[in-house]
C-alpha cells in the first residue's frame, strides 16, 4: 500500500530538480521544490548557455509527462531544422589551423539545446518556491518518526518537514558540503581559461558562418598552440532572418592565471587567438563587434569525488550537486537526466512497494556515484588532451578516424 504522507524535499529548480519533480508528480508522489534565486533572478540567470543532450533523452521522457516531451524540440538551439540522421550522428573535430576533417566523435542522436529554454519548459506546471537559501539540512528523527528530514531556508526563517531530501542545487551545493562536509565537497579550478561569446552578425556574414560549420557543434584544437574552439548555434530566432541568429563560441586556452577583470581585454584576446585560425574562426575574429560580450571563466569540478553519507537514505544528491564535471565531453545534463530517473524510481519503490529505504537509496548513490566519478575523470582528462596536440593526434579516435567507432 502506498504511504500517502511521503514527502520529497527537492532543492534546487534547475533542470534536475525539475526532472525530478515531474517524475514524482507522474508517480503521484507529494514534492515541494524549492528554488534559492527570487523569481526575477531565476528569470533572468537563464541565460543563452547550450548543452548537449543525446543518450539520456529517454531518461528525460520518462519523468516529464507526454505534453511536455512533445515540446522538447522547442528548446533546441534551431528548433525550425530536422537535423540529418548521418550529419546528425557525430561531431566533427577539425584541424583549427587547416581547417581538415580529423575525426567524427560519435553522438548518436544529439541535440543540442538552450539550457534557458529547456530550464523553462520544464517549470511547466510545477510550483516552485522562490527566494528559499538553503541554511541547514537535519535528519535526527529516530526511524519511523515523522517528520524525518528538516531543511531549514533563509536563515531558519522557513522549516519544512518531510520524509527525504535531494539537493540538485548545483555545482556548489550546499547539501553537498552537509553530507561529505564542506572542505571535501570543495571543487578545484582547472587549468584552462575559457573566453566565451555570443554573437550576432549581419545576414551575410551568418549564413557563411552556417555553411561552414556543422549543424550540431564542432571542436578545434590548433597544432601550434594549446588552444582549443568549441563553435555552435546558441538560437535561431528567426530561421528568415539570419541576421537574428545567435552563435556561441568558447575559447580555451591552458593557463593557470586568473582572468583579466576588464572585458575589452577578453575581446581583444579572444580575437587575436581567432585570427591565428582557419575559416569561419578567422572572419567570426574579425567581425565580432565591439559590443559583444566576451566573457572569462575558468571552469571548476569535483576532482576530489569522495562517496556521500545519505543518512539512512534520507538526504542525497543529483545532477551537477553529485558530481560537477567539466565540460569537455558534454556528459553533465545527461548524467543528470538518469540521475532523476533513477532517484524517482528509487522513490516509487520506496512508496509503492515498501522497499527499503536506505537500500534503494544506497543503490542509486552507487549509481550517481560510480557514473560520476568516471565521468569527472574522464572529462578531465579530455580537456588535457585537447590542448595538446600530440595527445590528439595519438589519439585511438584520431588513429582511428573515429567512423562511427566509439572512442
Amino acid at each position: 500500500m502506498a504511504d500517502s504522507d511521503f514527502h520529497v524535499i527537492i532543492v534546487g529548480a534547475g533542470a534536475t530538480g525539475l526532472m525530478i519533480a515531474h517524475g514524482l508528480k507522474k508517480a503521484r508522489i507529494r514534492a515541494t521544490i524549492y528554488e534559492r534565486f527570487s523569481r526575477e533572478e531565476y528569470e533572468a540567470l537563464a541565460g543563452k548557455w547550450t548543452v548537449a543532450l543525446h543518450w539520456s533523452i529517454p531518461f528525460i521522457e520518462a519523468c516529464i509527462p507526454p505534453e511536455i516531451s512533445a515540446n522538447l524540440k522547442s528548446t533546441e538551439t534551431h528548433p525550425w531544422e530536422d537535423h540529418d540522421s548521418t550529419e546528425g550522428a557525430y561531431i566533427p573535430l577539425i584541424n583549427g589551423l587547416t581547417g581538415d576533417l580529423m575525426a567524427k566523435m560519435p553522438m548518436p542522436s544529439a541535440r543540442r539545446v538552450s539550457r534557458g529554454k529547456l530550464r523553462n519548459l520544464l517549470t511547466t506546471g510545477i510550483d516552485i518556491h522562490f527566494g528559499m537559501k538553503l541554511s541547514e539540512v537535519r535528519s535526527e528523527s529516530a526511524a519511523g518518526e515523522k517528520p524525518a528530514v528538516t531543511a531549514l531556508f533563509n536563515g531558519g526563517s522557513v522549516v519544512a518537514e518531510g520524509s527525504v531530501i535531494v539537493g540538485a542545487d548545483g555545482a556548489r551545493s550546499v547539501v553537498r558540503s552537509h553530507l561529505v562536509g564542506k572542505e571535501a565537497g570543495q571543487l578545484q579550478a582547472a587549468e584552462s581559461l575559457a573566453l566565451n561569446a555570443f554573437a550576432t552578425f549581419t545576414a551575410e556574414q551568418a549564413l557563411f558562418i552556417r555553411n561552414n560549420s556543422h549543424l550540431i557543434g564542432q571542436v578545434s584544437p590548433h597544432p601550434n598552440q594549446n588552444t582549443l574552439v568549441f563553435s555552435t548555434m546558441a538560437d535561431v530566432v528567426d530561421p528568415e532572418k539570419p541576421e537574428t541568429w545567435v552563435f556561441q563560441y568558447s575559447f580555451s586556452v591552458l593557463n593557470k592565471d586568473d582572468p583579466a577583470a576588464d572585458e575589452g581585454e577578453h575581446r581583444k584576446l579572444f580575437k587575436a587567438h581567432m585570427a591565428t585560425y582557419c575559416e569561419p574562426y578567422k572572419s567570426i575574429g574579425s567581425w565580432l563587434t565591439d559590443d559583444t560580450p566576451v566573457t572569462a571563466e575558468r571552469f571548476h569540478f569535483w576532482s576530489n569525488i569522495v562517496p556521500w553519507d545519505n543518512r539512512d537514505g534520507k538526504i542525497t544528491i543529483a545532477g551537477d550537486a553529485a558530481h560537477p564535471m567539466l565540460p569537455f565531453r558534454a556528459q553533465g545534463l545527461n548524467n543528470a537526466a538518469e540521475d532523476a530517473k533513477l532517484y524517482v524510481d528509487a522513490i516509487k519503490g520506496v512508496v509503492y512497494d515498501n522497499k527499503d529505504l536506505k537500500s534503494s537509496i544506497d543503490a542509486y548513490d552507487n549509481s550517481s556515484y560510480t557514473r560520476g566519478k568516471a565521468d569527472i575523470i574522464s572529462s578531465y582528462e579530455q580537456m588535457k588532451a585537447y590542448h595538446n596536440w600530440n595527445e590528439v593526434m595519438n589519439s585511438p579516435l584520431v588513429k582511428s578516424g573515429g567512423y562511427g567507432k566509439s572512442p
